[in-house]
């Protein structure tokens, strides 16, 4: 009967080492565009631009606020995510977002949603960091001298934290579940994707990052951030996130000086409360976020020139 187990047990984790490359690939799951800004009653125009490491082309919405204050980069998170964010309430958002005189720019990070794709795929953030810094290029071009900010779930939450430690011309940077190192959330976010028995996720994510080159050590967000000069910050993350442990967001917080929210709400499935704060208290997020943003701005408006 041990013996059965034990082969069993063996049969499985070659199964998992052989499915680890096909499941769990470098490349961004391209989850289809169910939905535009129009369905929530907001102007938009569909935009491409560049970013400066290669030539490919990211794609994006555009929806302007009448009497701009900011303009906003919206940056989606990875597995199986796009630029309207259909499980965080992206469109939503970027309604109340609108209505709060932010424009916003959601993006397709490469490899995602109708953007080009690159060879080496999803570097969790690493890469990426440079869709994000040509987001702010575009802008600069298309509306000079509005301030920038951005907002970032997930992984686009430590790429729009990577963007700012590398330059990226943004006034404050919030940022939504994000991790600090995208290999202490693997096993945690391969079960929530999968429903694998955890005993089958080292040779599987063992298979993926060593078969098939996942590069999940680039995710390194904690050591991009720490020491750099970062602009004012807003890490919001749940206590009861599943996928990324609240102290990822409290070392983050510490590394760049942030102001850390941590909310408290209750969401079933697999992913609990993982980029669900919006959805779950969308008053209140609304109000929090847009309150960052204006209290940077409104102090830098009431400085005295240099």
């Amino acid at each position: 009967m041990i013996r059965r187990l034990l082969l069993a047990t063996l049969a499985l984790a070659v199964v998992a080492v052989l499915l680890g490359p096909w499941v769990m690939r470098p490349v961004g799951t391209r989850l289809a565009m169910t939905e535009d800004p129009g369905k929530y009653g907001l102007t938009y125009e569909a935009v491409q631009f560049s970013p400066p490491d290669r030539p490919i082309a990211l794609r994006a919405w555009w929806l302007p606020a009448p009497g701009a204050r900011a303009a906003l980069v919206f940056v989606h998170g990875g597995g199986e995510d796009n630029r309207n964010l259909p499980y965080g309430g992206g469109l939503a958002l970027a309604r109340d977002l609108v209505a709060n005189r932010y424009s916003v720019l959601m993006i397709d990070l490469r490899n995602y949603g109708e953007s080009d794709g690159t060879a080496e795929g999803t570097t969790f953030g690493d890469l990426e960091t440079n869709d994000v810094l040509g987001a702010t290029t575009y802008l600069a071009g298309r509306e000079p001298g509005v301030p920038l900010v951005a907002l970032g779930f997930s992984m686009g939450g430590a790429t729009v934290l990577r963007a700012a430690a590398g330059g990226a011309p943004f006034r404050a940077v919030a940022s939504d579940s994000a991790f600090a190192d995208a290999h202490a959330i693997a096993t945690a976010f391969t079960i929530a994707a999968t429903g694998m028995p955890r005993v089958l996720v080292t040779p599987f994510l063992w298979s993926a990052e060593y078969v098939h080159g996942v590069p999940l050590g680039r995710g390194t967000t904690l050591d991009a951030v720490r020491g750099a000069r970062m602009p004012p910050v807003l890490i919001i993350h749940d206590r009861n996130d599943p996928i990324v442990p609240v102290e990822h967001a409290r070392e983050l917080a510490l590394a760049t000086g942030a102001t850390l929210w941590e909310t408290d709400v209750a969401s079933p499935g697999p992913f609990g409360t993982h980029i669900q704060s919006y959805l779950r208290q969308p008053r209140e997020y609304v109000e929090r976020l847009t309150g960052f943003f204006d209290g940077v701005l409104d102090a830098e408006a009431a400085a005295p020139a240099a």
